[in-house]
């Protein structure tokens, strides 16, 4: 089982991974995912489990999570709703993830069994990613339900100059035959964990998981 974390917020850093190799010691979630990919997809690789844990993964950089999905799935679509307007829209995306300056089959781990871990602290993007994998219906979520969180973030500049933050009027959203449904109230995981120490014992996840099949 390969286990990739994604704890930390969702990061997009400025790193040019086609002339300098993605390695281990990566610390921004492309660069990371990049790494993580050439070990899991390597020849002769023994790994069918891939699980991405957004345990506590509160949001973040929206072009990191897109990629994400991306990875995960093959492509990924983001729905958007405007509250104010009500325009709507999709949008796909793929991500050339093996950095071959293709979008193929060989960016994704799609044809491994895919598992996420989601909690109440899975916010956000840690929220829209688990969504869209249970829209997909290729994605095992495994936990507890996700903490919502379904408006983009609008920075705001007032007259005399002070910058801050509030929730904007689009709105991420599902689409189900047509019509955009809000994910502000989070995800029903597939298979409950009760225990929070269940997330992070290793070796007891992986019986877990094997015993799913």
């Amino acid at each position: 089982m390969y286990s990739y974390g994604l704890k930390k917020p969702f990061t997009h850093g400025t790193t040019d991974y086609y002339s300098t190799p993605a390695t281990a010691d990566a610390t921004e979630t492309v660069g990371l995912i990049i790494y993580s990919h050439s070990q899991i997809m390597r020849e002769n690789s023994p790994i069918e489990n891939v699980v991405i844990d957004l345990s506590i993964n509160g949001g973040g950089a929206a072009t990191a999570a897109i990629y994400t999905v991306a990875w995960f799935l093959g492509t990924c679509t983001i729905n958007v709703n405007n509250t104010l307007t009500k325009q709507q829209a999709s949008t796909s995306y793929k991500a050339d993830v093996n950095c071959d300056r293709k979008f193929d089959e060989n960016d994704t781990v799609s044809s491994k069994n895919l598992y996420c871990l989601i909690s109440p602290n899975s916010f956000s993007c840690g929220n829209l990613l688990p969504s869209i994998f249970k829209n997909a219906g290729n994605v095992t979520l495994i936990g507890k339900p996700s903490g919502g969180g379904a408006c983009t973030i609008q920075y705001i500049t007032t007259a005399d100059g002070n910058i801050f933050r509030i929730s904007s009027a689009n709105r991420l959203s599902s689409l189900y035959n047509g019509s955009y449904y809000n994910v502000d109230r989070g995800v029903e995981p597939d298979f409950h964990l009760s225990k929070i120490e269940s997330f992070y014992n290793r070796e007891s996840l992986t019986d877990y998981i094997n015993n799913l099949h």
